[in-house]
């Protein structure tokens, strides 16, 4: 009886398994084939809407062929971007800010470039940008107010901001001459070493990439002048025109939430002419493009010995950025008393280096060749003004000084660029931010380090298109830490994660993360670990 007990359930089971491999064998075919046809349909669908892109050109077709056409000498051409950023913390008190707000950006650019040779060696370029940011008017937040103080965060508004570049350029076999409003882009390192001619809109601030450098600078007119010969260039710049750089103002996403005042603070506050401490500030001594003692000069020197190219540049320039001078002090109506600051801009004399040198590795485990550029870029600054905060506090005694004090600067980098197979890039590059004779009780000044004697930021970056997707799907991913020292040490570590597709040779998009960890909330970094966010962008170019 024990046998056939445990007969009976083996055979049970042998014959279930037999019905259910004789249902299953008239039913799976059914059900692959029925799963089959949806797939068909999904990529059917996908061709179509993909051979739709392909050839999706409007603005090419009915606007720029037709006015070229109208026009042969001129060439027209140019592109539609939205990018927006969505914050991933949610409202709440950071430091002095009212964080009240999700997206930090939402901007749409349309940009015109346009062309018109006159003659061989003769041609006319004007680039204008058409710039919204809907953020202050798409989301209810009281933290957001930045058009009060400057429109341009809003809408670009003006001649200034709306003609982008505007020259006429003269180009021969061994000499280019450029006259008119553009841009200049020294440096071809990730950050800003050389790369100083023009000013730059930093509305961004710490989230401000190299990829966005060529629409964020602020051009400016100058005579840009260079003589080639062989393979060597040696170029001159005159710029009587000044741009300053345009910096995140109180109610703005970006303005930092350690930077007083707090976003109900009085208009005197906010228009710059006091600080939260009670301090005064008069209106900003500016130089001007009438007075030739004001205008601005450059000079670079490139010679090429294959495989290494090196170069040499001299630039006497104003700072970027205003220095509040001390020019007087007073007694409030308390017994207190306040200084009076004079913002004014002042010279520089700018030394730089850089050099290319083009190699490959041989003999490299799994890889075999291994290509690789060491670029290198210096910048020394001379007599950089810093704020000293020990002269300040013995004006307030009643000591009157400027107090200011002015130290040297150094910033440099050194990259190491690999070309894996499979069209992998790798970039490593150590980077350097150095003040002479540095004391604990400096502020900020220019090239030197962030609030400390030094900063280190060894940049990282890996990037890779995928074959299967016949290169349109590229993965990249940059990790910037930053090591201050003597005090701060570790300021936080900025990790950007971004995902791009080429749906045709029109369309792009990308999504991307970009991540503010660890630090302190007084450091670099660390003040903006709220402001996390995910963004994306679409641009159509015709």
């Amino acid at each position: 009886m024990h046998g056939k007990r445990g007969f009976l359930p083996v055979v049970s089971r042998v014959l279930g398994g037999l019905l259910l491999l004789a249902v299953s064998a008239n039913i799976s075919p059914c059900y692959g084939y029925f799963m089959d046809k949806q797939v068909d349909k999904v990529v059917n669908a996908w061709s179509r809407f993909d051979r739709f892109l392909s050839t999706f050109d409007p603005a090419g077709r009915y606007v720029r062929q037709p006015v070229e056409r109208q026009v042969p000498a001129l060439t027209f051409r140019g592109f539609l971007r939205q990018w927006s950023d969505i914050q991933l913390s949610g409202d709440r008190r950071v430091g002095h800010r009212q964080k009240d707000f999700r997206f930090s950006q939402m901007q749409n650019l349309l940009e015109l470039e346009i062309h018109y040779q006159v003659s061989p060696n003769i041609e006319i370029t004007n680039i204008n940008n058409f710039m919204y940011d809907s953020v202050y008017n798409w989301q209810d937040s009281a933290g957001l107010f930045a058009p009060r103080t400057s429109e341009s965060f809003r809408a670009y508004h003006n001649f200034e901001r709306i003609v982008r570049e505007l020259y006429i350029s003269y180009r021969t076999h061994n000499l280019d001459v450029v006259l008119g409003k553009q841009q200049i882009a020294w440096g071809k390192m990730d950050g800003q070493f050389i790369d100083v001619i023009n000013g730059m809109d930093r509305r961004e601030s710490v989230q401000l990439e190299a990829s966005d450098y060529e629409w964020r600078r602020l051009p400016a007119w100058m005579a840009n002048v260079t003589y080639f010969f062989g393979a060597n260039s040696l170029n001159f710049l005159w710029i009587p025109n000044f741009e300053q750089d345009r910096n995140p103002v109180p109610g703005s996403p970006w303005y930092s939430p350690l930077a007083s005042p707090r976003d109900t603070e009085t208009k005197a506050i906010l228009d710059g002419r006091q600080d939260a401490t009670g301090d005064q500030f008069r209106e900003t001594k500016r130089p001007s493009a009438g007075d030739f003692g004001d205008h601005q000069y450059g000079l670079r020197l490139d010679v090429s010995m294959e495989p290494l190219t090196w170069g040499l540049i001299y630039y006497y320039a104003w700072n970027k950025n205003p220095t509040s001078f001390i020019v007087d002090r007073d007694i409030d109506a308390a017994g207190d008393p306040y200084l009076i600051f004079q913002p004014r801009f002042t010279r520089l004399h700018h030394l730089g280096i850089t050099a290319d040198y083009a190699s490959a590795l041989s003999n490299m485990p799994l890889v075999g060749e291994l290509p690789i550029v060491l670029r290198v870029e210096g910048l020394w600054t001379k007599d950089v003004p810093f704020a000293d905060f020990d002269h300040q506090d013995r004006a307030r005694d009643g000591y009157l000084n400027s107090g200011i004090i002015r130290r040297d600067t150094l910033r440099a980098a050194i990259a190491l660029e690999f070309a894996f197979p499979g069209n992998t890039s790798a970039i490593i590059q150590p980077s350097l931010l150095y003040t002479f004779d540095w004391r604990r009780n400096l502020g900020g000044g220019f090239g030197g380090g962030i609030g400390d004697e030094m900063s280190l930021l060894p940049v990282m970056f890996i990037g890779r298109p995928f074959r299967f997707t016949r290169d349109r799907l590229r993965l990249e991913l940059t990790v910037v830490p930053v090591i201050s020292l003597p005090q701060k040490k570790w300021q936080g570590i900025k990790t950007k994660f971004v995902s791009s597709y080429r749906f045709s040779q029109f369309i792009t998009g990308r999504l991307i993360y970009t991540a503010f960890s660890s630090g302190d909330r007084t450091d670099l970094y660390g003040q903006y670990n709220k402001w996390d966010n995910i963004g994306w962008e679409l641009s159509y170019e015709f």
